[in-house]
């Protein structure tokens, strides 16, 4: 039986698992704002270093695509660190570790170029896996991974 914090862990990878999926939704939306968005960057230039027309279209639809590519495959990684972490699987609990500080980074790396919009949108994801992943390595959960592991291993 999972003990309480990695009850409450997994079910905060459930609701990044719901973050990540609002992701996916805003970033499909947003083909148009992405286009507006580099124009304007784009007529900012001097007339020498600005995009044609056509390479303007090409970057706007890669930066279309990697973004919703991104928030697929983030909505997937909290799942299966969710899966994964519940089935008491102690690579995932360390991988689950590595991918909030990452995030942190990320979030940290936002804010000082510039883009605090951004950071700011990003910080409840942060905050949830941050809360999921102390869960994590509670005394409670420690055993219950330890216990799991010598299920799946025995001496």
């Amino acid at each position: 039986m999972r003990p309480k914090p990695v009850v409450n862990a997994i079910r905060l990878m459930y609701a990044g698992v719901v973050l990540a999926l609002i992701g996916v939704l805003v970033n499909a939306l947003s083909r148009g704002s992405i286009a507006r968005a580099l124009e304007r960057t784009n007529d900012g230039r001097s007339p020498g270093d600005r995009l044609s027309a056509d390479d303007l279209q090409h970057a706007a639809d890669l930066t279309y695509t990697a973004f919703l590519a991104m928030s697929i495959a983030a909505t997937v990684v909290w799942l299966v660190m969710a899966v994964a972490n519940s089935r008491g699987l102690g690579w995932a609990r360390i991988v689950s570790t590595v991918l909030v500080v990452l995030n942190l980074l990320l979030t940290i790396g936002m804010a000082t170029r510039g883009t605090a919009a951004t950071a700011i949108a990003e910080v409840p994801t942060l905050l949830v896996g941050a809360a999921a992943v102390w869960l994590l390595w509670q005394p409670a959960s420690t055993t219950f991974f330890e216990r799991c592991a010598g299920l799946r291993h025995p001496a």
